[in-house]
């Protein structure tokens, strides 16, 4: 089932979508910020004009920026890597899978084909234009990136489990939190409807992924889950069976 806390059309920024996993971003555009103890890690960076949010978050609950132990993207797509160069500037580590490297030097890019051809849709070009005012054009490109493998449980906030899930970019993962049994997915899965703007069920993201195919298969890679929150790159949190989230994306 969806769990809505940004249903009301509201500003998700900072809201607890579960045990200490907090949303910020915009009801278009989400990343995460995980917390254990003292320690805190970012989970996908969204654009530069987000770092507000953070700043805000962060005195609001009486953290500095210095308590970031990580930065760890699900993929490098421009509108999750905004605050990375920023905060990698600061110190904090930065992971990533190595197939994504190149993207993430290549900030500022221009658009993709696919990106072109879905702007005769009303909403999605809502969805540009937010991007366009959070930054897009100025996304800084990132090098010296510690590497993701499928299977690492990273040392960070969680023991963050590493899920290679190719396809809609090379280097695709999804972020297991155990013991909260948490699914940070990226875009290997979707809630919201990119092209529509609707909220729904688990979805891939289609003509948006670089290989459909690929994408769709990857999801065999999250089976055997269990009951999760799955909390994506795009769309309200979803909690249920995996397998059920599988089915409905296929």
């Amino acid at each position: 089932m969806i769990a809505s806390p940004a249903d009301d059309g509201g500003d998700p920024s900072g809201r607890a979508v579960a045990e200490g996993v907090y949303r910020f971003g915009t009801r278009r555009i989400n990343w995460y910020v995980l917390e254990t103890g003292d320690s805190l890690t970012v989970v996908d960076a969204g654009l530069p004009a987000h770092r507000p949010q953070l700043t805000k978050w962060l005195g609001d609950n009486g953290y500095e920026f210095a308590d970031i132990a990580a930065v760890v993207l699900t993929h490098a797509d421009v509108d999750h890597v905004g605050l990375a160069k920023p905060l990698a500037d600061q110190g904090v580590p930065v992971y990533c899978h190595p197939a994504d490297f190149p993207l993430l030097r290549s900030h500022p890019q221009g658009p993709p084909r696919w990106y072109l051809r879905s702007l005769w849709r009303p909403r999605f070009v809502g969805y540009a234009l937010e991007m366009l005012r959070a930054g897009v054009r100025s996304v800084e490109p990132l090098t010296g990136v510690e590497p993701l493998s499928d299977g690492d449980v990273l040392p960070v906030a969680s023991e963050l489990r590493v899920i290679h899930a190719p396809g809609h970019t090379p280097g695709s993962c999804a972020l297991y939190a155990e013991d909260r049994a948490v699914l940070f997915c990226g875009d290997a899965l979707a809630t919201r409807n990119i092209f529509t703007q609707r909220e729904g069920e688990p979805q891939l993201l289609g003509s948006a992924d670089e290989d459909h195919e690929e994408a769709k298969a990857s999801l065999e890679r999250l089976d055997g889950l269990g009951s999760v929150t799955v909390l994506p790159g795009h769309g309200n949190p979803w909690d249920g069976d995996i397998e059920t989230a599988i089915a409905l994306a296929r």
